[in-house]
């Protein structure tokens, strides 16, 4: 690829594939549309093949290519199978696994090793000034918006649970009920509102769509995912990443946990009355806890 062309991580191809949709002329957006339709067919099929499929001539489909940065059919298709390696890499890891003559213990203790590492990679990856930006644009925000989907989605909501002390609003966007309850509190974005994005492998179109919505509504973007290569990253104003490797599943939501503690431990201590507002939470909840009385002295 040459200066212009697209970025080299496979995830995000089918994104951008939508993204030109709209830019196409007829013809173009013809193979476009059928790429969409059947991409891990698209992935298989000859340039001719393809031009047959979308009743198109072999020059459009690689013309659709150009369109999309490449410098032609080949090098579109080995990208896009690319993809599909990216997609089916933890099928791979899974079936690995279970040809392996290993105990159940022995796979827990290699699980718990994998997340010991995501975490050391977590704190590695830490920039100075990403964090400090990060707590400046969460403290900043009129609404913060958390979005993820599938195990993010998880993430998500504890971290608005996490932010909710130290923000005037919180809003949790994840599909546990649908799109359209996501869909339908994303309506309500406006400038001066943050969106914090969760992301990790399998990375989830529908997250980068909430993105691109909230950057056209002027809201500030905080993305929260793995490597420089996600597809989330070109779209945040601040990226903060995480470890998430792991042996046997599609990826770990520990080292991402890890972090939200982290910026939760930062905010905890940057806002004013910090010391007085914890006091106060404290004597309110008291009545709620089961309190475990320390022995006395020369009690054993």
């Amino acid at each position: 690829m040459d200066q212009t062309s697209p970025s080299t991580a496979p995830e995000s191809l089918l994104i951008r594939m939508e993204q030109h949709q709209t830019r196409l002329p007829p013809a173009l957006a013809r193979v476009g549309a059928w790429a969409l339709a059947y991409p891990f067919r698209t992935a298989t099929l000859k340039i001719g093949e393809l031009a047959a499929a979308a009743e198109v001539s072999v020059a459009s489909v690689n013309r659709y290519a150009t369109a999309l940065g490449y410098e032609g059919y080949p090098e579109f298709r080995e990208d896009l199978l690319r993809a599909f390696e990216s997609t089916f890499a933890p099928v791979e890891k899974l079936r690995a696994a279970v040809s392996r003559d290993t105990t159940h213990a022995e796979i827990m203790r290699e699980s718990l090793a994998a997340d010991a590492a995501n975490i050391a990679r977590t704190l590695d990856l830490l920039q100075p000034e990403q964090c400090e930006e990060a707590i400046r644009l969460i403290r900043s925000a009129k609404r913060v918006y958390t979005c993820g989907m599938g195990d993010s989605a998880y993430m998500a909501t504890f971290l608005a649970d996490m932010l909710d002390p130290y923000v005037d609003q919180a809003i949790a966007t994840v599909e546990f009920a649908g799109p359209e309850r996501s869909i339908r509190r994303l309506m309500k974005v406006q400038p001066g509102d943050l969106m914090i994005a969760i992301t990790t492998p399998r990375y989830s179109r529908r997250t980068i769509e909430h993105v691109l919505h909230c950057r056209d509504q002027g809201a500030r973007t905080l993305a929260l995912t793995d490597s420089p290569d996600s597809p989330v990253v070109p779209l945040a104003d601040i990226t903060l990443l995480a470890g998430a490797d792991h042996g046997v599943l599609h990826s770990s939501t520990t080292g991402m946990m890890a972090l939200i503690m982290a910026l939760g431990a930062a905010l905890a201590r940057s806002g004013s009355n910090t010391v007085d507002r914890a006091a106060d939470m404290a004597e309110r909840i008291l009545p709620y806890l089961h309190v475990v009385p320390k022995p006395g002295r020369g009690e054993r």
